[in-house]
């Protein structure tokens, strides 16, 4: 019996998405795009993330239907095609003056960028270590076909499945919260095309049609116990807060503001869109603390506390480089990766992984600040700025986990664990201006705190100082 089955699938990004090919003028990076100039997201990448993921499918599935160098994949699949404002995939070929609002943000060169920095052991950033990330807005919809032939030995639903985990996410940064995607609607068919001659027909008619589902979402129910969520945080602010510099000011009482009143400095906010009965809806700003401003966080505060336990003082570093000084401990190569620019195999990915933030408030707050004359000691001339800041806004850190492929120095698990308290405590600021107290955190009394501890294996050959 010849059975093929057709599942189409429509995406929704959760976060903001870096595909990137050549590299863009005045940027690091661009968008891979397809013959209309419009971004995809290639069969190669979900063929490449998919069977990364099935790795871990019991008797040997994933050579079967991705395969292997004695056998072909028995997937077919498609690039992930964007959608229009009316929530249809585009045509190939399409004409421009047929354009709409999400495609037209789409077609330009740099959707959105975000601007990213690494730090130094002084906590400001390196030298040429500025570096800037174009990326597609989050709320962008793409859809996607998959065919395979029935195989009574292998049932599709635990492949299937694989679309609810969390690594399931495309592009660069991912595990710093870019590429998160989400099926939002999803429809497996099956066509027997021994029964009936206009099976064939059928097939061919579903395959190429351009109607996707948009209430139906069968691989949302395919049940998935990868569950990797090591952390949940929620957080409040204790006063006034900000992250990042954006360009946009925030808020539902942006009317209070003077219209002459220049504020120069933001929160950092995004624009996305949110989908109401098939409709695309642009928002202009969205306030967000970005995944890779909280690992970075993380990761300076769980190597204070390695060396804590370690018993590597500064007063034993006096004679060290700058070198030296200025990287972290290898101990949290596990943790966080490592990248080595003289032999790329030797570079690591890290198993920690952290989402991007939303955050909620309910209104925001204008400050304003003057620049001291450094000889004379009062007010400079002309140096008057204001600031927006937000009020004991509310966000949940989600720290994630892929699994071990060797069990952690005891000293880094300690180590994490006396990060998470400190962030729970309200010892370790999160967001910026925190030398004027901007940033400062506790957990949330409203909102449980939860840790799961046991998803670490650790050594216990060394004993924590």
């Amino acid at each position: 019996m010849s059975q093929m089955h057709v599942a189409k699938l429509v995406l929704e990004t959760q976060s903001p998405m870096a595909i990137t090919g050549e590299r863009e003028t005045s940027f690091d990076s661009a968008l891979v795009r397809d013959m209309n100039g419009l971004p995809i997201i290639p069969a190669t990448a979900i063929a490449g993330v998919w069977g990364h993921l099935a790795q871990h499918l019991p008797n040997n599935e994933k050579n079967y239907w991705f395969g292997s160098s004695e056998k072909s994949s028995v997937l077919s699949i498609s690039n992930a095609v964007l959608h229009d404002q009316n929530n249809r995939p585009v045509l190939p070929f399409m004409a421009p003056e047929i354009i709409d609002s999400v495609l037209s943000v789409c077609a330009l060169a740099r959707p959105y960028h975000r601007e990213r920095v690494s730090l130094n052991d002084r906590g400001v950033a390196k030298d040429t270590g500025k570096f800037d990330q174009i990326v597609l807005p989050k709320g962008v919809r793409f859809s996607l076909t998959v065919r395979w032939q029935h195989n009574a030995k292998f049932d599709h639903t635990a492949l299937f499945a694989l679309w609810n985990d969390r690594q399931m996410a495309f592009g660069s940064s991912t595990r710093n919260g870019l590429g998160q995607v989400k099926v939002i609607a999803s429809e497996i068919k099956a066509f027997n095309l021994d029964s009936a001659p206009e099976q064939a027909e059928q097939l061919q008619q579903y395959v190429f049609d351009r109607k996707v589902p948009t209430q139906l979402n069968e691989i949302a129910s395919f049940s998935h116990d990868n569950d990797r969520l090591f952390a949940s945080l929620p957080l409040q602010a204790l006063d006034n807060w900000r992250c990042g510099s954006g360009s946009e000011l925030l808020g539902h009482d942006l009317g209070a503001i003077p219209a002459d009143l220049n504020v120069a400095i933001k929160t950092y906010s995004e624009p996305s869109w949110t989908w109401e009965n098939n409709q695309a809806n642009w928002v202009l700003a969205t306030p967000v603390l970005c995944g890779s401003s909280i690992k970075g966080i993380l990761a300076h505060r769980v190597a204070f506390h390695y060396r804590k336990h370690a018993g590597i003082w500064a007063e034993k570093m006096a004679g060290e480089n700058h070198a030296a000084w200025s990287s972290k401990p290898s101990a949290l190569n596990q943790l966080f990766g490592y990248t080595d620019e003289s032999d790329h195999d030797a570079s690591v990915a890290g198993i920690l992984m952290v989402d991007d933030c939303p955050l909620s408030y309910e209104h925001t707050v204008i400050r304003h600040h003057n620049c001291i004359d450094r000889f004379t000691g009062g007010v400079r001339d002309g140096a008057l700025f204001t600031e927006q800041l937000l009020y004991q806004p509310r966000f949940t850190v989600k720290v994630w986990l892929k699994a071990q492929r060797e069990s952690l120095d005891k000293q880094v698990y300690q180590a994490l664990l006396d990060t998470l308290a400190d962030l729970k405590n309200g010892l370790l600021p999160m967001g910026a201006g925190s030398g004027r107290g901007n940033s400062v955190v506790m957990a949330d009394p409203c909102s449980p705190w939860t840790v799961n501890e046991q998803m670490l294996s650790v050594s216990v050959s060394e004993d924590v100082a």
